[in-house]
């Protein structure tokens, strides 16, 4: 088998932290003779067994990439695989070996066995539970805790747990929730990574964990009661978007009132056809959960008010409700990016009109668009006429609290492998001072305000 090059360029940053990794193993925790305990590395799927002392290598080196490459060579030499994505590691227990640091869990969800957990911290899962009660006692849960597993579905961590690594829960294609119940713990970046299914988080309100769902434009709840997110839809026809049922691993039937005004797949993705009012109801373990549909005609002055109708609240600061505007438009709105590579751009792409009802759009589009909603919004918003790598662009400036700030939902919508899908918010270019702007933009800053403050610049 071919091994994998030398500089490693087939990596993820992921790669440099491994799960199930725990250092020294402390002969007090096996109740039984060492030989019982096996050491397992996988790089990707693919698992091989090593030592003890193999193992303790590769965890010394899991925070360098190159050391980690090598150390990796060493050990498995032409069974290293030429590509892969990421490092994990699990020890594991035979049936007569019995730890002392398992803690119990309740209503058999997730047995002792299938956690590994070291002076209070969450090594690994590797049960097949769909609904994983975390053991009280544990303090910390590792990078990629649960990495990879396809049956987690929601976790449940009790307030005994202070901190959750970066990937903890990365790539589990089945997860739905998260209960945190402590109001203290922190969240490392990226928590949450590639879950396809996720839909929310659940904490208390004003908690650390609630707060991390706010900044990174996650649902969060603070009562784990099955519900659908909104309870009224607002849609232009044409439209397509989906009302998750929140705090929910069974399975659900969609169903829709007036398939004449809107359809709904299997999947819960709710298809607006023409002007009128519909329900929809969602079925799951026995119970039903309705939300009313709006559908609206197609105009610009429509679109605006739908949006503001869908994302915008009474007890919003202007602060909320440029972001939820910003936000929007990252997820509704393309960068005409296909169009650029032929070499034209029609001139609706240039317009709010595209972006609000074609939603398609380049630079000027955005940020007209933007700009209209804001203008709705009552809230201070100019159109800036600059360039960026030489290239003329459009972007904005808004005033918050009688500070100017530059917004660039272009800029905040990236291309991202050559595709215009993506639909994940971005803020390197929202509420930015103009010592960060000037890095990479240029405008005639006497025709403009000045964007002094720095307050959203970190």
């Amino acid at each position: 088998m071919k091994r994998l090059k030398k500089n490693g360029v087939a990596f993820l940053l992921l790669v440099s932290l491994l799960v199930g990794v725990t250092g020294k193993v402390d002969d007090t925790c096996i109740s039984r003779a060492a030989e019982v305990t096996r050491y397992y590395i996988y790089l990707d799927q693919n698992e091989y067994e090593v030592t003890r002392e193999q193992y303790e290598q590769i965890y010394n080196n899991q925070y360098d990439n190159s050391s980690l490459l090598q150390c990796l060579r060493q050990i498995l030499g032409d069974q290293m695989p030429a590509t892969f994505y990421v490092v994990s590691g699990r020890v594991v227990k035979s049936e007569e070996a019995q730890a002392d640091w398992s803690y119990p869990t309740e209503d058999g969800e997730g047995a002792d066995s299938d956690f590994e957990i070291r002076d209070g911290e969450m090594i690994s899962y590797h049960g097949t539970s769909s609904m994983v009660l975390v053991p009280d006692g544990v303090t910390k849960i590792s990078s990629l805790a649960f990495c990879n597993n396809n049956n987690v579905k929601a976790v449940i961590l009790p307030a005994s747990v202070l901190s959750v690594a970066k990937y903890a829960f990365a790539k589990c294609p089945s997860l739905r929730y998260i209960v945190f119940s402590g109001k203290t713990v922190s969240l490392g970046s990226n928590v949450i990574y590639e879950c396809d299914k996720f839909t929310n988080i659940v904490a208390p309100k004003g908690s650390k964990a609630y707060q991390y769902a706010q900044k990174n434009d996650l649902l969060v709840t603070t009562g784990r009661k099955t519900k659908l997110s909104r309870s009224h839809c607002y849609l232009l026809s044409g439209d397509s978007e989906k009302n998750p049922l929140l705090n929910n691993i069974a399975g659900v039937k969609w169903k829709s009132s007036k398939k004449s005004v809107v359809t709904v797949s299997a999947s819960g993705s709710i298809k607006a056809k023409r002007k009128g009012t519909a329900t929809v109801t969602a079925t799951a373990g026995g119970k039903k959960y309705t939300c009313k549909v709006t559908v609206y005609g197609k105009s610009v002055g429509k679109r605006i008010n739908q949006i503001i109708k869908s994302v915008i609240r009474k007890d919003m600061t202007n602060y909320e409700k440029v972001k939820a505007v910003h936000n929007w438009m990252i997820r509704n709105v393309k960068y005409d990016y296909y169009r650029l590579l032929q070499g034209y751009i029609p001139h609706i792409s240039h317009t709010a009109r595209g972006a609000l009802i074609k939603k398609v759009a380049v630079c000027d589009g955005y940020a007209h668009a933007f700009q209209m909603v804001m203008r709705k919004l009552r809230i201070p918003c100019r159109f800036v006429v600059g360039s960026s790598d030489g290239v003329g662009h459009g972007w904005n400036m808004v005033k918050l609290n009688n500070k100017w700030y530059h917004v660039d939902v272009t800029y905040d919508d990236p291309i991202i492998n050559g595709s215009n899908k993506n639909k994940t918010p971005r803020y390197t270019y929202f509420l930015k001072s103009s010592s960060v702007m000037k890095k990479t933009h240029k405008w005639v800053k006497s025709k403009y305000p000045k964007c002094t403050s720095k307050k959203y610049d970190g």
